[in-house]
Order: structure tokens, then sequence, then C-alpha cells
């Protein structure tokens, strides 16, 4: 924890989608202070046809969901929000007006983690 799932709405190349997920671990590893092991990133990408915004199909966007157990400052939450961004206008191209970034806060009785025991168990 945390899990990232980004959404993108066109292709994009092998090494682009690979700088993209390496550059959302480090955005989470580094304003969470998250350990590298216990974070994960999922990218899906969307076919033609499969995304509206603002009335246009087919517009780009890159968004990004981030489940989290709860209790961050909101500052750090700030500060990943405006790296995830910035992580993925730079490995994509896309404009930062058009990512989006949605956190979802996960009370730890409510996340099972490691050998199916809760986070609030082991005292997370």
């Amino acid at each position: 924890m945390p899990f990232v799932t980004i959404t993108a709405t066109q292709s994009f190349t092998h090494e682009q989608k690979k700088t993209l997920v390496q550059k959302t671990s480090d955005a989470v590893v580094e304003t969470l202070g998250s350990a590298i092991t216990s974070v994960r990133v999922m990218l899906h990408e969307l076919p033609g046809g499969h995304y509206m915004a603002a009335g246009q199909l087919d517009s780009p966007a890159v968004n990004f969901r981030v489940d989290l157990i709860a209790g961050r400052a909101d500052q750090q939450k700030a500060a990943l929000i405006a790296a995830l961004s910035k992580a993925a206008h730079a490995a994509t191209g896309t404009s930062e007006d058009d990512i989006r970034v949605w956190m979802v806060e996960i009370p730890s009785t409510n996340v099972g983690i490691a050998g199916g025991k809760t986070a609030a168990s082991i005292g997370r």
C-alpha cells in the first residue's frame, strides 16, 4: 500500500509506459515516504471510443487513482498530487491540464496485507 492505478486514453510507447510507472512509483516513495516494497502501480490503457471529457470523445488524459491507508498529512497528499501530474507530463507529454489524481483513503481496519492480516492489526 499505496496502490496506484493509472488509466490513460492514448497508446504510449513501451519506453513511455516504463517511464510513467517508474516516475509514479518514485513520486509515491518521495512524497509519502512509503517503502518501495509496499508500492504497487498498474497501468490501464483505454482503447479509442472509451473515454469522453468535456463532451469530446477520445480527448487525451492520464488519470491516477491512489488507494492508500488513511492518515497522511494534507501536505503529503498535495505533494503527491503535484508529483504525479509532473511525472505523467514528463513521461508522456500529456498536458497537465489533462491529468487528474484521485486519492481514496482507506481505514487500516479495511486493508488486508501480508499473511491475510489487517493493516491495523500490525500497527499500521
